[in-house]
Order: structure tokens, then sequence, then C-alpha cells
């Protein structure tokens, strides 16, 4: 019998006793009696075993707290910190934490100045910046190229107790890096091994760009054998960037020799490290090696068209046109990677030889080839197109580009707008820069200061002026051309002051260049002299009986 049966059979029975009594009794809510009937029930076995199952299964999986947890101090108070050791990062909180946002604001404000002289004063207050204030400091002036002032802070941070970590040495070290002082750099160096501190692959890759820009190729392996013990290997992208080096140095034997060492360790492989070797055995003439480089690609790697890439752009530059072209036909046989900066790399040895036809063939046969007409491949038509003169050719193929529906990339449209600005079509090339806004692409400043140029030999300041404005709104900060550019014109026209006020202006609102500012303020200040000289020449003192022993400093 059914649960539900037997429960409605007990309320029943119960109702009927009731109304049999004679003696009036107080008639119990239906609730009541329905309770009464559930503990009357009883549940079958197969019930009772399927609700012990479900117990089961919630106790499986159960995860129940470690007991460690119930061990609230397990390792004690919280040991105090080292003072032979830098902060952590934990003190970066509260007023400290408010004061390095202030200092970073102020750096990226273009107010470097103003920022290193908050931090000093703030050393000696109750609010000390933390050493990772500092080295934001010493970033941003390392960034603008002021090596006096990172090892002016440097210095004064040691005088003040701050403990430097791995990141301020690399910062300091970097600075000497750039002005090639080895001794101070080897200095650094030996600093971190004092302070018992391990350097980081960032510390030796500031050693070997120096050591490249010498050309001392074997102290570059030297010290990539160093960081291998010390940092515990490298990653690829160090790896490629090395043997880069190597190879824009023509030192393929270093180049090699780190190769067969990464084969030999088992180090991990990324595809520019072959992209690069590939490239500078070509280069050198070693062609079979460059081959054998190019088979040896681990099926592991992920395999793209860089190192096809860099067989068929290595051969383009020794001059050996046929080897690429046959290399290319046999990437097609074997339907291996390939893609339109392959065909891209053709076409411009034959732009590059005269042979404009040549490459328009190559161009119309990718699709048989199996590569998609890409921009890249377009870009190298319109600047050969412009090169000649053939405006017709450059209006068909950019509409052949757009019902194609390839999308022009940057490179597209600074060609484009160059290429307008230079054959003296302003409309045309502002007609693609406002297609260029339109696509959500930010163009250059070197596209601005060409438009710029252009529209003030045509005389038209106002448009001028209003595109700077743009500009400045859109986030692309004016560099020193474009201040000499806009001077020039407006003074041409005697409108010098309102552009330098201008210039003035963005001076509180927007971070600009180290060499910007300087000529920005220089030129103020040549303005406000010449300005003094012209108010005393018209007015020059003169000695009268009132004023007889009143001195004027000439």
């Amino acid at each position: 019998m059914g649960i539900y049966k037997r429960l409605t059979t007990v309320l029943v029975n119960h109702a009927s006793s009731s109304s049999s009594l004679s003696s009036p009794i107080r008639v119990r809510e239906p609730w009541t009696i329905f309770r009464r009937g559930m503990r009357e029930v009883y549940m079958s076995q197969a019930a009772l075993d399927a609700a012990a199952e479900r117990r089961a299964r919630k106790r499986a999986l159960r995860v129940d707290p470690p007991m460690s947890a119930l061990q609230r101090n397990r390792y004690g108070p919280p040991k105090p910190h080292d003072p032979n050791m830098p902060e952590p990062i934990n003190v970066l909180v509260g007023d400290r934490l408010s004061l390095h946002n202030r200092l970073q604001s102020l750096s990226r404000s273009g107010k470097l100045d103003e920022a290193l002289v908050a931090a000093r004063q703030a050393q000696y207050s109750r609010i000390r910046p933390t050493i990772f204030t500092y080295n934001s400091l010493l970033g941003h002036c390392h960034r603008a190229g002021r090596y006096e002032n990172v090892f002016n802070l440097f210095a004064f941070m040691r005088q003040a107790g701050v403990i430097p970590n791995v990141v301020t040495y690399n910062i300091v070290l970097g600075s000497y890096v750039e002005l090639l002082d080895m001794e101070k750099c080897f200095a650094m160096l030996q600093m971190i091994y004092d302070a018992n501190m391990r350097p980081s692959n960032v510390t030796f890759k500031h050693l070997m760009s120096a050591h490249f820009r010498l050309g001392k190729y074997e102290d570059v392996m030297r010290l990539f054998r160093e960081m291998l013990e010390k940092c515990y290997g490298a990653d690829p992208p160090t790896y490629a960037e090395t043997i880069e080096g190597f190879v824009k140095g023509g030192a393929m034997d270093q180049a090699t020799e780190l190769y067969m060492e990464m084969r030999k360790r088992g180090s991990i492989f990324s595809e520019p490290v072959f992209g690069n070797l590939i490239r500078g055995y070509i280069a050198a003439g070693r062609v079979q090696e460059a081959l054998d480089v190019f088979e040896f690609v681990p099926e592991k790697v992920e395999r793209t068209a860089m190192s096809t890439n860099a067989v068929i752009e290595g051969y383009c530059n020794a001059d050996r046109i046929n080897d690429a072209l046959d290399f290319f036909e046999m990437l097609v046989e074997k339907n291996l990677s390939r893609d339109a900066l392959s065909v891209a790399y053709l076409m411009d040895w034959y732009i590059e030889h005269g042979n404009l036809q040549e490459a328009e063939k190559l161009f119309r046969s990718m699709g048989e080839k199996g590569c998609s007409p890409a921009a890249v491949a377009y870009n190298t038509l319109f600047d050969a197109y412009f090169k000649q003169g053939m405006n017709v050719e450059i209006e068909k193929l950019l509409q052949e580009m757009l019902d194609q529906r390839c999308e022009p990339d940057s490179v597209t449209y600074d060609t484009l707008i160059d290429g307008f600005v230079k054959v003296g079509n302003l409309d045309e090339s502002l007609k693609v820069f406002g297609r260029m806004k339109e696509a959500g692409l930010k163009p250059g400043i070197a596209i601005y200061n060409k438009l710029f140029g252009h529209l003030c030999n045509e005389g038209k300041l106002d448009e001028a002026s209003s595109l700077f404005q743009g500009m400045v709104d859109g986030g692309q900060n004016p560099d020193v051309e474009t201040y000499d550019i806009l001077t020039e014109k407006y003074s041409r026209e005697g409108r010098d002051e309102e552009i330098k006020s201008y210039f003035q202006n963005l001076l509180e609102k927007i971070k600009l260049s180290e060499e910007l500012v300087a000529r920005i303020r220089l030129q103020g200040q040549n303005a406000s002299g010449e300005e003094k000289s012209k108010t005393e020449t018209q007015a020059p003192y003169t000695c009268t009986e009132d004023n007889k022993n009143f001195e004027v400093a000439v």
C-alpha cells in the first residue's frame, strides 16, 4: 500500500472515531490531524535505504577543513622585519600608499622635479616613502633620460638608510648601461652580491646589451652563462633576444654556440630563435645551415609563417631571388605555413630592382598559391605606385582593397596619407585621415607633423589649430618637430605668440617629453628677456639733480 493511501486511511479512521463519541469534544484542526497521521506512517525499507545512501554521498562530498586551520597560533607571532633587508610590499598601505600615489601623479604629469623634492622632504617626516615609491621615481627619471637624477636619488636613498631591492639596482644599472660606464655597471652587480641578493634576468640583460653595443660578444657569452648559473636558466624570449643580438652583430659563431648549448641543455625553444638564426645564416652565406635549422624546428613548437618568412627574407636580402622563389614553391607543394608577408618580401625585391610588372603578377597570383591578400601586400604596391606617380592605379587599388573587404592597417593609412601629402593632394590625404580615425586607429605623430606642415604652407592655420586640438584631445602628444613646424609657420603670419602661449598652457595639462619642455621654457625665457631689453631701451635711466646718488648697474 502506498504511503499516501495509508495516510488517507489513517485520517479517515481518526475522523470516524471522533464523530462516534457522544460527549462533546473539541474537534482538532486539520493540520494537527495531518501531523498525527504522519507519525503513524511507517516508511518502507526501500525508502530507508535510499535516505541512507543520500547521507553517505553527502559525507563523501564534504571537504573537512585542515587541522592547521584550528591552530590559530601555530607559527607563533609574526617575525619582525629584518632592518638589513628591503621592505616588503605590505608596507605600501595607508598614508604611505597615498604619498606613493601623489608622487606618481606628479611624475606622470611632467612635474618630476617637484616629485623628487617632495620625496626628499617626506623622507624626514612622519610618512616616509617606501622603496617601491623610490623605484617608481627612479624609473621615471631613467625613462626621461635624466640619469644624473637617478644617481643622485640612489645616493640619497642609501644615505637616508633606505635598503634598495633588486629592482632598484637594475634601474641604476640600466642608467649606467645607457652611458656605457662599464666600471660602474659591474660595481652595481657587485653591490647586488654584497647585499646577499640574487640578480635577476633583467640585471644580466642590461649588462649584455652594453656589451652588444661595444661589440664584445665573448663577454656576452660569459655573462649569459653566469645568468644561467645564478638565475637557474633563461626563458625562450631571453634566448631569442640574445641570438638576435649576435645575428645583428654578425657574430654567427657565438649564435651557433648558444644554439647548440640550448639543444644540449634541452631548453625550451621558441620560433623567434629559429627565425633569427635562419636570417643570420643566410646573410652570412651559410644557406645549408639555415635550411638545417628550418628542418630541425620541433613539432612541439607552434610553427607559423615566421620561420618560412625568415628563409624568404634572407634569400631576398642576399639577392638570391631564384632560391627564394624555389623555396616558396616548395612551401606550396608541401602545404607548409606561408602568408601574405611571404609574397610581400618577393614583391618588394622585384620593385627595388625595377620590375613592377612582375610584382603585380605575383600579387595577382596570391589566391592561386593559397595566400589570401592582406594589407601588407597592398601596402607594398601602394608605396611603389606613389613612387612612380601612378595616381590612377592608387585609386583603383584602394577601391579593390575595400571591395575585397581587406581591412587597411595603420601602415596602409600612413602610406596613403604620406603619399597624398607628397604629391600635393591635401584634400585626399585629409579624407584618408578621416577614414583612419573612423576605423579606430591612432595616427602617429609623424603623420600629424606632415599634415601640419602642408596645412601651414597653404595658409590654413585655423585648420592646423583645429587638427592640433584634436590630436591633443585624442591622446597624442606633440614632439619637438611639431613645435618647430607650428612656431615657424605661425611666426610668418605674425601669430607666433598665439602658438607659444598654447604650448605654455600644455605644460600644466599633459606630459610632454623632456626635450620639448626644455625647448618651450627656453623660448619663454628668451621672449621675456627680449621684452625686458626692449623696455629698457625705450625708457633709459637718466640722472637728475634729484637722484644724483642713484647708481645704474649696467
